[in-house]
């Protein structure tokens, strides 16, 4: 599964701390944004993100990231990404107070995040809002957002 653009060159995916495969795991999820499906439940007290594909290559690096992702939020790694939202230094500040739970689907991923910090559940469904919009509009809802 090639597409022209995969090669298309995103130096805003680097971080201070991030590896090969976390650069090119989000490259293939931007280069094929428009194959995932993805539901957000807000729920008082945090979030359920539901993120699915039929593409496995996609899947693979979906799942990939978000365990990785899980992984540096509970070693409060933050990858200081350049196009990363200011959202994720709020959760990787408050990452002791974030229980999360992962679960696989057969097309995909579904993550709960809750806290009992108000203002950690507010970023946590920012963050996952965020997320969506980048799902559903790749690059481009980077770019809108990084110009404001």
């Amino acid at each position: 599964m090639k597409h022209a653009h995969d090669e298309m060159n995103m130096p805003g995916l680097q971080g201070k701390d991030t590896t090969e495969n976390e650069v090119d795991d989000l490259k293939t999820i931007f280069n094929n944004h428009q194959q995932i499906i993805r539901k957000v439940e807000n729920i008082s007290n945090g979030v359920i993100t539901t993120t699915q594909t039929q593409d496995e290559q996609l899947r693979a690096a979906l799942v990939s990231h978000v365990v990785a992702m899980v992984a540096r939020l509970e070693e409060k790694r933050d990858p200081k990404i350049i196009i990363q939202s200011p959202t994720l230094d709020i959760l990787f500040a408050h990452s002791d107070v974030i229980n999360t739970q992962i679960s696989m689907t057969e097309l995909g991923i579904v993550v709960t995040q809750t806290s009992a910090n108000q203002s950690v559940v507010k970023a946590l469904q920012t963050h996952a809002a965020e997320v969506s919009d980048m799902a559903k509009r790749g690059m481009e809802a980077v770019h809108e957002r990084m110009s404001n």
